[in-house]
C-alpha cells in the first residue's frame, strides 16, 4: 500500500530547461550554444553536489571562454528566475497531503534554486525531503535514496517515486520502491492518480 509520494522537482514540480533559459536570456546563438557546452554538459552536476560554488562555476567558465566574462554572470546571476512553479503540480501535491499521504522530496539541486523555490512556496505542504547540496551526492546514487528512507523511516514498498530521468526511476526500482517515469510534467495528476487508483 503506497503511503508516501516521492518528487523529483525539476520538469516534475517545476521547469527546468537549459536551452529554453538560455534563448530567453542570450539572443546570440553561439553565445547559447557556448554557455551550454560549458555548464550544462558537464559541471551543473557538480554544482548540484555543492562540490562547485557559484564563484567557481564563474571562475571556470571565465576560464574557457574569457570573451563570455559578462553573459557567464548573468546566467550564474540570474538563472533561477527562470526556473517557474508548475501550479497545477504543486496544488496536486498539496492534496495527496490533504488526503493524508506523506510527501516527500527528493531531488538533485544547488542551493540557490531550493532557496528561490522555498521563497516561492513549493515546500508548503513537504512533510521532508533530501537535496543534493546539502548531501553533496546526486541521484542515481543510491545514498541519496537510502538517505530517506532512513532520515524519515519509511519503506521504499509504501513510497511511489516520481522522477523525469529514466537513470533515477531505475535505481528507485533496484530499492523496491514503486515508480512512475514522467516524461510530461502535465501528465503528474494523470499518472499519479492511475496509479493510486489501481493499488
Amino acid at each position: 500500500m503506497i503511503k508516501n509520494i516521492v518528487l523529483d522537482i525539476g520538469n516534475v514540480l517545476c521547469t527546468f530547461d537549459p536551452e529554453g533559459m538560455l534563448q530567453q536570456l542570450f539572443s546570440d546563438n553561439h553565445v547559447q550554444e557556448q554557455l551550454n557546452g560549458i555548464y550544462f554538459a558537464s559541471l551543473w552536476d557538480q554544482y548540484d553536489k555543492n562540490t562547485l560554488t557559484k564563484g567557481k562555476m564563474i571562475e571556470i567558465g571565465e576560464l574557457q571562454a574569457p570573451e563570455l566574462k559578462k553573459e557567464i554572470k548573468v546566467l550564474m546571476d540570474d538563472w533561477t528566475q527562470y526556473v517557474e512553479l508548475i501550479q497545477e503540480n504543486v496544488e496536486y501535491i498539496r492534496h495527496l497531503h490533504d488526503l493524508g499521504y506523506g510527501v516527500y522530496i527528493l531531488s538533485n539541486i544547488p542551493q540557490d534554486c531550493f532557496l528561490h523555490l522555498k521563497e516561492n512556496g513549493l515546500f508548503k505542504h513537504v512533510d521532508g525531503g533530501v537535496y543534493s547540496y546539502q548531501e553533496k551526492k546526486i541521484k542515481p546514487d543510491f545514498e541519496m535514496y537510502k538517505t530517506l528512507l532512513d532520515r524519515y523511516e519509511l519503506d521504499a514498498m509504501e513510497c511511489l517515486f516520481i522522477d523525469d530521468l529514466e537513470k533515477n526511476i531505475e535505481a528507485a526500482n533496484t530499492l523496491g520502491f514503486h515508480t512512475i517515469h514522467l516524461k510530461e510534467p502535465s501528465q503528474l495528476k494523470k499518472k499519479v492518480s492511475h496509479f493510486l487508483e489501481d493499488e
